[in-house]
């Protein structure tokens, strides 16, 4: 009887233009989130391979120019530095990147606000290629970048909402619940029967769309996309089954259609939008990041002039660390490039304790988000979409750690060199410090998914539960 039921269901959907026009305008929504992420998702990759392939572009002419015996250059009208000189190397920019995955289509999450990539060099950073590359309209970041998750998160609700508000309002008000009800079948029954036949709907639409458009768009065979995907679509289904528990429980006491349109609205409005925000304000309020201008002052605080102090600090550097010492014995201290190297390490030791503060009032944040997150059904798939979709701050703050470190092994690199006053042979260019980020386990993402989706569950369940035991005094008439 519950085939029969939901066949039935179907044919009446089915007989209801409405319900095209609800899922040709989803599917086109779907559609649009999912291109308008791959488009976004190319460019910035295209722009990150551009400053890579700049820089290696660099260290290999000079690579060729150190082959061939080109020394420095010490003509008035055309001067140039050794090829070789670390100095020069160190100086110039590389460029640690965050690499986008096949997944990110799922959603852009955070990556259009933090960078995925982090200019280091010996020197002192303020306004870098790597922050100025990529400026988006401010009002993007306002309102958010449009995609998959922003369609599933915020509109996914609305379409399930718009179906299944009246499930047995519906029939009571046009007569055929008591025609339904005269049949073997219990108001449960009916009820589960009308919720599997537009969730399955609901989904089928959203998988075929989703697949259809990520395989034209995305690499498949890369990121562990595929498991991904089936991640992100069991999370997809929990949400929309949530929703209908949400629908199935506000049927459940028995209101009129209107009224339940209203309370579905309501409840649509402050999960998703009011909550959330709020939230956002108070977390900024509680763990407030250091400012930018933090950064400039540290830097000013180092009081140290090259010309002035250069050859005392020199001394000093030398005494402290004899390992430094050119290997014939001879320290130049009045060279004012050394000292230029000097300050700048002290600088960005400087510039390193607003970093640190920086991480430690992000990671409190978001400690504070997975803890409150569970208020929101809409947090927790957002975040788990980011999550998934590789966007997440988990993967931004495992990346800054990296790019923390590449930049010390850059640094000691290329200082150690310089203070020796060694010129990098054409074999060193081949063992100058590359940055390879290295991606966390599957499993780990898999892990951390599964609470949400656990909790939406559980939620879901008590919902549906709930729901069947008030139907005992639901009213069969108007």
């Amino acid at each position: 009887m519950l085939k029969k039921i939901i066949k039935n269901e179907w044919r009446n959907l089915f007989a209801e233009r409405s319900f095209f026009i609800l899922a040709a305008a989803f599917s086109v929504l779907l559609i649009y989130g999912i291109v308008n992420a791959s488009n976004w998702l190319a460019e910035r990759s295209n722009q990150t391979q551009t400053l890579t392939d700049g820089h290696e572009k660099n260290l290999a002419e000079k690579q060729e120019k150190v082959r061939q015996g080109v020394k420095a250059s010490t003509d008035p009208k055309n001067p140039q530095p050794d090829p070789g000189d670390p100095f020069e190397i160190g100086m110039n920019l590389h460029y640690a990147v965050l690499p986008f995955l096949s997944s990110t289509v799922f959603s852009i999450g955070q990556s259009d606000v933090l960078p995925n990539s982090a200019g280091i060099a010996i020197s002192t950073l303020q306004r870098t290629e790597a922050d100025k590359e990529g400026f988006e309209n401010p009002l993007t970041f306002l309102s958010g970048r449009f995609d998959l998750s922003f369609v599933v998160v915020y509109l996914l609700p609305l379409f399930v909402l718009a179906l299944s508000f009246n499930l047995l309002s519906g029939e009571r008000e046009t007569g055929t619940l008591q025609l339904l009800l005269s049949n073997p079948v219990t108001l449960k029954s009916l009820l589960t029967a009308k919720f599997l036949a537009q969730i399955s709907l609901i989904l089928g639409v959203v998988l075929s769309v989703a697949t259809v458009t990520l395989l034209l768009t995305a690499n498949v065979s890369q990121d562990n996309l595929i498991a991904r995907f089936l991640l992100w679509f069991l999370l997809v289904s929990v949400y929309s089954a949530f929703w209908f528990s949400v629908a199935v429980f506000i049927n459940s006491f028995g209101f009129s259609s209107a009224t339940n349109a209203v309370i579905a609205s309501a409840t649509w409005l402050i999960p998703v939008l009011i909550l959330p925000t709020l939230l956002n304000v108070a977390i900024a309020a509680i763990y407030p990041v250091p400012p930018r201008n933090e950064v400039v002052s540290a830097i000013r605080n180092v009081k140290l002039d090259m010309r002035r102090d250069g050859e005392k600090l020199l001394s000093e550097f030398y005494q402290d660390h004899p390992e430094m010492i050119p290997k014939d014995g001879k320290t130049d201290t009045k060279d004012f490039g050394l000292a230029f190297v000097y300050v700048q390490r002290e600088q960005k030791k400087k510039v390193q304790e607003i970093e640190n503060r920086f991480a430690e009032q992000l990671a409190k944040q978001q400690n504070l988000v997975k803890t409150l997150r569970f208020i929101s059904p809409a947090i927790i798939t957002q975040e788990a979409i980011n999550d998934i979709a590789g966007t997440g701050l988990e993967r931004y703050t495992n990346f800054r750690n990296q790019a923390k470190e590449f930049d010390r092994t850059w640094d000691e690199y290329f200082t150690q060199r310089i203070f020796r006053n060694e010129i990098l042979t054409a074999d060193e260019f081949d063992r100058v410090p590359r940055f390879k980020f290295n991606e966390e386990p599957l499993v780990n993402t898999f892990n951390r998914t599964l609470y949400g989706i656990l909790f939406l569950i559980i939620i879901t369940a008590a919902l549906f539960y709930l729901s069947f035991g008030k139907l005992k005094n639901y009213r069969l008439e108007k």
